[in-house]
C-alpha cells in the first residue's frame, strides 16, 4: 500500500528492527522476503540496512573485522537483488581511532558497492556505543569527515539519512550535499518543514 501512494520503504533498520535486538539470521529473511514482495509492486523503492550487528563490538579487534562484517551484510542484500543502507557500525565506532579509519572503512565499503548506497548517521541518543561516530565528538567536524566522504563517492551514494533529533543538523548537512545526493527524513520532528525546504533545498 505505502509503495502505491510513492513512498520509499527502509526496511530491517537500526531505528526500527534491529535496533530492539532483531539479529542478522532474522533480518536476512525479512529482507529475503521484502527484496520479493518489493518486485510484486510497480515501481516500489526499497532499501535494506546493511550493517555489522552480527559482529560483537568486543569481537572487533581490526578494522579489516569491521569491513569483513560489512561486506557479508551488502553481499547478501546485493545478491538477492537489493539495494543497501550503510548503517552505522558500533564495532567500528569500537575501533576506530579518528575520522581517517571511518574515511577508509566507507571508502572501501562504497566503493566495491554494485549499486547505489544510502547512509545512514545514527546519533547516539539513539545508541550510546555511537558516540563520537565519524571519529569526533564534535558536529561541525565530524560533518567535514561525512561530506568529504559523500564527495569522493558522490556517484554510489544516492543520499543519507541523519537521525540527530536536530532540524538545523540536518539541514546543515543538506546544504553541503553534492548535486544529486538526496537528503532523506523521517517521521520524527520537524519532517513536515525540512520536506518542504527553505526554497533551496527540500529534504
Amino acid at each position: 500500500h505505502l509503495w502505491r501512494l510513492g513512498f520509499r520503504i527502509a526496511e530491517a533498520m537500526d531505528t526500527s528492527q534491529r535496533g530492539m535486538g532483531f539479529d542478522w539470521a532474522n533480518a536476512k529473511e525479512l529482507i529475503r522476503r521484502s527484496i520479493a514482495e518489493a518486485r510484486t509492486v510497480e515501481g516500489a523503492d526499497l532499501a535494506s540496512g546493511a550493517g555489522t550487528d552480527h559482529l560483537a563490538p568486543s569481537a572487533a579487534s581490526t578494522l579489516d573485522d569491521v569491513i569483513a562484517a560489512y561486506e557479508e551484510q551488502f553481499g547478501f542484500i546485493e545478491g538477492q537483488g537489493g539495494k543497501a543502507i550503510m548503517m552505522a557500525s558500533r564495532a567500528l565506532a569500537a575501533v576506530a581511532r579518528g575520522p581517517d579509519d571511518y574515511s577508509s572503512i566507507y571508502d572501501r565499503i562504497l566503493s566495491q558497492a554494485s549499486g547505489k548506497v544510502i547512509l545512514h548517521w545514527l546519533g547516539d541518543m539513539f545508541d550510546p556505543a555511537l558516540k563520537g561516530y565519524w571519529g569526533s565528538g564534535d558536529f561541525e567536524t565530524a560533518l567535514d569527515t561525512v561530506v568529504a566522504i559523500i564527495e569522493r563517492h558522490a556517484g554510489k551514494v544516492e543520499g543519507i539519512k541523519i537521525s540527530l533529533l536536530d532540524a538545523s543538523k540536518e539541514v546543515a548537512l543538506r546544504d553541503r550535499l553534492p548535486e544529486g545526493v538526496v537528503m532523506f527524513t523521517g517521521d520524527d520532528f520537524n519532517y513536515p518543514e525540512l520536506i518542504a525546504g527553505d526554497g533551496r533545498r527540500h529534504s
